[in-house]
């Protein structure tokens, strides 16, 4: 019988011992390595259906307006009138209105308190010779919507840039907006625009000398009324 010293059964335990341990921690190891990767898989997974949970849908509506029935009414010291529409769109995203512009037929402006024919046609001609609108380089004035600011009540502030002749200026007004699945309507509260800012000045009282018998005051005061169908 083959007799082995006690410090080389040892040894020879030892050396089998390490193999079965290595062998062990490579398999846990191995079997770490699978968890962790699963587990990142999963949290992909879970992140994907969390951000696709989370996608919002965005619902354009653009309502076209109708000339015929929109319009901007104006007035001054002594007359009133209304100016018509050659054109107007509003866009409205998830129930916020977000863009719009109406485009005004300066060519097409009316006075409707002078009932004498020849006094209106005056006037007419007064308001789109180049001492006011200048319509023959002008036909058209724009405001292009900024912003509309919800206030409650279906009102808003209405924020945007009205464009006269070749001048731009920053306006603000206050409108009542509604709007559902197939007609927009929108009715501003009453509000003035300096005509000085686009280099209106003709009568204006700050260059009105001492003799002159016409003054027509800076501010011209508008309302403006639209009407539309979703496109």
């Amino acid at each position: 019988m083959k007799v082995f010293k006690v410090d080389h059964l040892n040894n020879y335990d030892l050396q089998k011992m390490k193999k079965k341990t290595n062998s062990t921690l490579n398999n846990v190891k191995n079997s770490k390595m699978k968890s962790i990767y699963f587990l990142l898989l999963f949290m992909l997974l879970s992140l994907t259906s969390v951000t696709q949970n989370k996608t919002v849908s965005i619902d354009t509506v653009t309502y076209e307006m109708d000339t015929v029935k929109s319009y901007v009414a104006w007035a001054c010291d002594k007359h009133y009138g209304i100016v018509p529409l050659k054109s107007s769109h509003v866009q409205v995203v998830n129930q916020a209105v977000v863009a719009g512009s109406f485009v005004l037929n300066m060519d097409s402006l009316k006075d409707l308190d002078i009932d004498y024919t020849l006094m209106r046609k005056t006037l007419h001609n007064t308001l789109k010779s180049a001492f006011f609108f200048d319509v023959a380089h002008f036909p058209t004035a724009e405001f292009i919507l900024d912003y509309a600011e919800p206030l409650g009540n279906n009102y808003f502030q209405v924020s945007g840039n009205l464009q006269v002749k070749d001048i731009v200026d920053c306006i603000q007004f206050k409108s009542k907006i509604t709007f559902d699945e197939t007609v927009f309507t929108a009715t501003s509260d009453t509000f003035d625009v300096d005509r000085t800012k686009y280099g209106i000045t003709i009568y204006s009282p700050d260059e009105a000398d001492d003799d002159q018998s016409v003054v027509v005051s800076n501010e011209i005061y508008f309302v403006v009324h639209l009407i539309g169908k979703r496109e």
